[in-house]
């Protein structure tokens, strides 16, 4: 997942939050929605790098994705998959709704966003991993095909 790009073309998929590479940087545009679609998408990457930077240091191992919407999505473990489009993270939380279901989540603010999939990551790890695989949460392969497939 994590192959080296060709020359000239940003990776797809990075490990742990790392700084972004010169691969990320907006070409120049002529054009201002092509420009201002540039700025969204490095405003999510940005955004979502800063977020695995800070699940790092809980111990947590995080990547990065690149979605071909300009989104920006975050792979934190089994079935919690948290997407950016740079102003604010949503994703499904494992919490139980009254109806036993898992929660739509999100919010705009780092701080909170931190420690809510932080306490998200320690119910999911606290499960059988079965558990979880047979739950209604998300999986990365379900938000990437989401963006790519376009339903007829």
């Amino acid at each position: 997942m994590n192959a080296a790009p060709v020359q000239g073309e940003a990776p797809m998929s990075r490990r742990g939050g790392g700084l972004p590479s010169h691969a990320h940087a907006a070409a120049p545009s002529t054009t201002t929605t092509t420009t201002q679609g540039a700025a969204h998408r490095s405003a999510a990457l940005r955004r979502a790098e800063e977020l695995t930077a800070a699940l790092a240091c809980h111990g947590i191992s995080a990547d990065v994705h690149e979605l071909a919407s300009g989104r920006v999505a975050v792979s934190v473990y089994y079935g919690l998959v948290a997407v950016t489009d740079g102003e604010e993270f949503r994703w499904t939380s494992p919490k139980s709704s009254c109806r036993g279901r898992p929660v739509p989540d999100a919010e705009a603010r780092m701080a909170a966003v931190i420690d809510r999939l932080v306490h998200d990551y320690r119910i999911l790890r606290s499960r059988p991993l079965t558990d979880v695989l047979g739950s209604e949460l998300p999986l990365l392969a379900d938000v990437l095909v989401a963006d790519h497939v376009v339903p007829r």
